[in-house]
């Protein structure tokens, strides 16, 4: 019982790491120190023209010590990744049932650490001072990110008492994400207000997407969860 609650508290935890981390990515954005790519004497952080990794840098782009923003966003942006570690191991609980289902948990559990990982690596090396290093890490993350999404929605599909309903918003998330980097790969490279504006918007348009996704899976695995203890408790 001890271990269940365990799993129980984990789902909780990447709800809290979620809401932590939209409560303060906002304040951190009331701290941040101006800026943007195309025009640091902007002040503020502008929603439609910064980016979230703005949040993260230490000089902001006015050229002014960002100081709070960089420690507020980087707290919070830690544990939120942070809460998806008990999440990927109290996951294939659910799947021990069947051979096939269990081993594509497993893979997925392996990968999502790596995932995991490389946001982390992405979080811990602001793009003003490890600008190659941090986009690496993001991309790491993307890529390994749509292959946990992609195991994760085939083990719901072939799990009978997983609702398929959790599948369907992993692909849908799995749709956009890929979606999005085609996009970004085809406008073009150079920096203008209208192209920072629209890659400003789409990320946030993702981000946030990511966010309702696992705050749905979380609420969905504890919900079921529950379901699974009330069913062991009446048999015994």
């Amino acid at each position: 019982m001890h271990i269940k609650n365990w799993r129980q508290k984990s789902f909780l935890f990447i709800i809290f790491g979620i809401i932590q981390y939209i409560i303060f990515t906002l304040i951190a954005m009331v701290f941040y120190a101006g800026g943007t790519l195309v025009d640091p004497l902007s002040t503020g952080y502008d929603f439609w023209g910064n980016l979230f990794s703005d949040l993260g840098r230490i000089i902001a782009l006015s050229g002014q010590p960002n100081t709070m923003a960089f420690m507020i966003f980087t707290i919070s942006a830690m544990i939120f990744s942070i809460s998806f570690i008990p999440f990927t191991f109290a996951l294939p609980d659910f799947f021990r049932g069947e051979k096939k289902q269990f081993n594509i948990i497993i893979i997925a559990t392996g990968v999502g650490l790596i995932s995991i990982c490389s946001l982390i690596g992405t979080i811990l090396t602001p793009w003003d001072v490890f600008g190659e290093f941090h986009l690496l890490f993001s991309n790491i993350f993307n890529i390994m990110g749509s292959l946990v999404l992609l195991l994760y929605a085939i083990a719901i599909l072939y799990n009978n008492n997983y609702p398929n309903i959790y599948a369907v918003v992993y692909i849908i998330l799995l749709i956009f994400g890929i979606l999005y980097s085609i996009i970004l790969m085809t406008i073009p490279k150079s920096i203008s207000v209208e192209t920072l504006i629209f890659q400003a918007t789409m990320q946030k348009i993702s981000q946030y997407s990511f966010l309702c996704c696992f705050m749905i899976q979380g609420f969905g695995a504890w919900k079921i969860g529950n379901i699974t203890l009330k069913s062991q408790v009446s048999i015994d």
